[in-house]
């Protein structure tokens, strides 16, 4: 969808109508946001290109990557009705990567590494072998070729009924299916980055009961893969460990080693120079600020840092609820640029810029070719996720340079993100507020508008300042929408983000609930109409609101985790031991897991509740929403339910988004007692 109207259109002024709130025609009807709700990730360059990894909707979910070179528009760059996508750890990431012209893939139906000549005429090339059907299921991501060209290194994953296992590996590009471990004995390894001179590797390691985000570490090792096959040698811890988290590394073309590390309390840029590197010295922190420069690694591959070819660094910045793009120049040592951090430990903190572009929200940041061509994948306040080209020197249009949208819509019809925050006992609350927004609707005189609490998923994600087409559609159609970041999300810094270590299922319900008090009590919203809905994670959260709270009118969840003790039971290795940090041990924290199951309190559920679920989900098992609405109807409950065949955690197809969008607007229709017909989109 797209935030300026089409070309050779003019802006109408029109008087609005009065009309019942949550009953406006929008310009956005399901069917529309469900085929324009396509996804980007993976941004990188190579040469003067860039490619990403797109979403296709309308082609089942299908993902493809797309390749753009200079004034020419975007292209798919992989082989017709191959879906590129990884299952490392369920949330994939990291399916693609791209040298010399030559794409390496992982292919959705496999899980196998493939090479392909994107500008070639010959057939995809397999370079890992089959699965086989008596062991563990292989799945692979986040590949990195050896200088040599003979080898990518990755990630793999083995799968099986009593274990999952994950190691680094060296996969031969030859095709002859050869597979050279390289790392093993840790519970997760990621991020396998290469030097420019092919002498060193570094990657990120963790394990149980950690979460990356919680306690990671930077490993690096001599690499060798002059022989038959890749060797390492000398490897060693270069930072993170116990309470701190790591994350991004990459080489610089001086050989210095960048990586992102919160152990001062915020996700900040720290660099280590070659010869620390080679002598195993400190890194320093680049710039001393209460700013976040990486995000939780949900999937693998998070890339949101690049460097230019005078060495500065352009990157990502989270800050009062809102990313930016800022460029962090070296000092200038010759001329006794000294100026330290404020605990003494950095002593040549680098200069920083903002440079204008025109996201809130980002997701990568690439530089293409010796002319600096950079860059950003992100959403900005009035168009949804794409690929931008920016300049440094700022002035002038940030050309998109992904598709354009497939809908052409007034800016005057997008609700756009105020910053709100809310004063609970437990202290500030920050989030998002979206108002009802439709140049041909208003409300009635004298009433607010109903309100829809969004629950975040994760639970470790964040609220997005961004242009979100679900929102769209609901504010659009007079509804008022806030994003609550509670407690244990991320970009307000480590001690926020453990802030609901032990208190999942209390402290983020509460929070919730508390926001929408405020906003009820400042005059926003109509404090007596108000639900509140959530995706995975986020869908604990909500329906544990009606059991916590008497506020909320009903509940929605996407794929959402009803049983904790069936989650530890049943879901993927990643997330396995997640809920010991956020809960209690297990089983010694049982007691506390049954009560703040949802599944537990049926009968104490204190509004409607709808369930979306799809029937493939290995994260949140469908048995969890199919139990819980048995539960509900034993206690008479209201609850509506529907399973979508072939679809896992998280929606891709546009069918089953468009019906969950719809049922969800019914739903919320029907809670808040609004006179009229349902709304089926414009005319």
């Amino acid at each position: 969808m797209r935030g300026q109207p089409a070309s050779g259109t003019e802006e109408v002024t029109v008087d609005p109508v009065e009309a019942d709130y949550g009953r406006w025609v929008s310009p956005w009807p399901a069917a529309v946001v469900a085929s324009g709700k396509v996804s980007r990730g993976g941004l990188q360059a190579d040469g003067d290109s860039f490619y990403w990894s797109e979403s296709r909707p309308d082609d089942g979910g299908r993902q493809v990557v797309v390749r753009v070179q200079p004034g020419l528009p975007p292209v798919d760059a992989t082989p017709a009705a191959v879906s590129v996508r990884s299952r490392v750890h369920e949330y994939g990431g990291g399916a693609a990567t791209v040298a010399g012209g030559v794409l390496f893939y992982v292919d959705q139906a496999d899980q196998r590494w493939y090479r392909w000549e994107i500008d070639g005429a010959s057939a995809a090339i397999a370079l890992t072998p089959e699965s086989p059907a008596d062991g563990p299921a292989l799945r692979y991501a986040d590949g990195r070729l050896t200088r040599s060209g003979r080898w990518l290194v990755s990630i793999e994953e083995r799968v099986s009924a009593s274990a999952t296992e994950h190691r680094l590996v060296a996969v031969a590009v030859d095709g002859s299916l050869a597979v050279v471990p390289l790392v093993e004995g840790r519970d997760f390894v990621a991020a396998p980055r290469l030097s420019p001179d092919g002498r060193w590797l570094a990657w990120v390691a963790w394990d149980h009961p950690s979460m990356p985000w919680d306690s990671s570490e930077v490993w690096v090792a001599r690499m060798d893969d002059a022989g038959s096959a890749p060797v390492l040698g000398g490897e060693r811890r270069v930072a993170g460990g116990m309470g701190s988290s790591v994350g991004q590394p990459r080489w610089c073309r001086d050989g210095s080693l960048l990586f992102v590390d919160d152990h001062r309390g915020w996700w900040m840029p720290h660099r280590m120079a070659a010869e620390e590197v080679a002598a195993g010295g400190q890194a320093e922190a680049l710039i001393d600020r209460p700013c976040e420069f990486h995000a939780p690694d949900w999937v693998v591959g998070q890339s949101t840092m690049a460097e230019l070819s005078d060495g500065s660094i352009v990157c990502r910045m989270h800050e009062a609820g809102r990313d930016r793009v800022v460029r962090l120049r070296p000092p200038d040592r010759a001329h006794g640029d000294t100026d330290g951090g404020t605990d003494g430990s950095s002593p040549r903190l680098w200069s920083m810029e903002v440079v204008d572009q025109p996201c809130v929200s980002i997701a990568g940041v690439a530089v293409a070719g010796t002319a600096d061509r950079v860059c950003v994948l992100g959403s900005t306040a009035t168009e949804a996720q794409g690929v931008y080209e920016i300049s440094l020197t700022g002035g002038g249009a940030a050309p998109r340079v992904s598709a354009e949208p497939g809908a052409a819509v007034s800016p005057a019809d997008v609700a756009r993100a105020t910053p709100y925050t809310a004063p609970t006992v437990a202290g500030p609350v920050p989030g998002l507020f979206f108002a009802p927004t439709n140049r041909r609707f208003r409300g009635p005189v004298g009433s607010r508008p109903p309100l829809v609490v969004f629950c975040h998923g994760g639970p470790t994600s964040s609220a997005e300042p961004g242009f979100d087409p679900v929102v769209q559609f609901f504010t659009s159609r007079g509804l008022a929408v806030a994003v609550v970041d509670y407690r244990g999300s991320s970009g307000y810094g480590r001690a926020y983000r453990r802030a609901l270590d032990g208190l999942w299922g209390e402290a983020d319900i509460d929070d919730c609930a508390r926001f929408a008090e405020s906003l009820a009590e400042a005059g926003w919203v109509d404090g007596a109409r108000m639900a509140i809905r959530g995706t995975s994670a986020g869908g604990l959260t909500a329906l544990g609101a009606l059991i916590r709270w008497r506020r909320f009118a009903g509940a929605a969840a996407w794929y959402g985790v009803t049983d904790l003790e069936g989650l530890v039971a049943d879901t993927h290795a990643f997330e396995s031991r997640y809920v010991d940090s956020l809960v209690g041990p297990w089983p010694e924290a049982a007691a506390r897991y049954r009560s703040r199951s949802p599944i537990h309190h049926a009968d104490r559920v204190s509004g409607e509740v709808l369930l979306l679920q799809g029937a493939d989900d290995p994260v949140v098992p469908a048995d969890q929403a199919r139990r819980f609405a048995e539960r509900l109807g034993e206690h008479h409950v209201p609850c509506r339910l529907t399973v979508f065949p072939g679809e896992s955690h998280g929606f891709r197809q546009a069918g089953t988004i468009e019906a969950s969008l719809t049922a969800e607007l019914a739903f919320y229709q029907s809670v808040f007692g609004a006179p009229g017909t349902p709304d089926n989109g414009p005319g």
